[in-house]
């Protein structure tokens, strides 16, 4: 036994011994347009933001792409976009309309690019609901509050949706592993009951909670999809190879190099918004687990 031991310590101490600092330099990719914007069927400014890929071990900021000149039009009327800031344009006040495709045209560097997407219609919210999981046999006091829908969802199949909460006016999904989102799929035409649509950590009574649903686009769906593929959900090393995830941004007059094709994703959607106050836990529904 004694021999044994010996063995396995002197077989630990040789493979530690071994070990040495391994330094690579990676090339630098391929410089791409990156593209963030979106038009909704709010009477408000709507935003693009224009910047360059970098490295990714890089540790500087994105830089800004300035001075290009973007429009979006819904085939009828055009609307120009002025730079406030380095890399950031806006619209004047205006109003999508849902059932009209939306068409975004970037000149930058004297090269072009375009992107198009449809506005779905967002049916209205009836009212939300709080509910809670019981964690009392694992001596966990849990004061998360999920937010629960009522609402019809329209007979017209595959259509998809996105779920932004607010509480006391600050955005509490402010990243994209924080959002639901979710196709209509075993809905599709029926009534939304206390459908699970987001949570809230450490709420107190009277917190007030907006709920926004937002009638995104397959693209879009299956965009968030690859996005979280290749982080949160990713697996590490038993992972797939990370890949950029499929955006809707084409260069017009493509060059054939498809190493220096655009990035990011412009959406246009449509939003119904509904807001509530934290009640008494009693009020609460217990939800079950599966």
């Amino acid at each position: 036994m004694k021999n044994i031991l010996y063995t396995i310590l002197t077989f630990i101490l040789i493979l530690s011994s071994c070990t040495e600092p391994y330094d690579t330099e990676l090339e630098s990719g391929f410089v791409r347009l990156v593209v963030q914007g979106s038009i909704s069927d709010e009477l408000k400014i709507h935003q693009v933001i224009l910047s360059k890929s970098a490295d990714y071990f890089s540790n500087e900021p994105a830089p800004k792409v300035s001075g290009a000149n973007i429009s979006i039009s819904d085939g009828e009327n055009s609307f120009n976009l002025t730079e406030i800031s380095d890399g950031i344009y806006e619209t004047d006040s205006i109003a999508g309309v849902p059932g009209k495709t939306y068409t975004l045209t970037i000149v930058s560097d004297g090269i072009t690019y375009e992107s198009q997407c449809y506005m779905n219609y967002c049916p209205p919210i009836d009212s939300i609901n709080f509910g809670y999981y019981d964690l009392s046999q694992y001596d966990i006091v849990d004061s998360s509050a999920y937010i629960l829908l009522n609402a019809m969802e329209p007979e017209t199949p595959d259509n998809f949706y996105m779920w932004n909460i607010y509480r006391n006016g600050v955005l509490e999904t402010d990243t994209i592993n924080e959002v639901y989102f979710s196709d209509d799929v075993f809905i599709n035409g029926y009534y939304m009951y206390d459908a699970e649509v987001g949570w809230v950590r450490n709420v107190a009574i009277d917190d007030t909670i907006t709920l926004e649903m937002l009638a995104i686009t397959e693209e879009y769906f299956n965009y968030i999809y690859q996005l979280l593929s290749v982080t949160d959900w990713n697996m590490g090393p038993f992972g797939g190879p990370p890949a950029n995830p499929d955006g809707n941004i084409i260069e017009i007059n493509d060059n054939g190099n498809d190493n220096d094709d655009p990035l990011g994703f412009f959406l246009a959607y449509s939003i119904y918004r509904i807001t509530d106050t934290i009640p008494k836990k009693d009020e609460w529904i217990e939800l079950e687990w599966f």
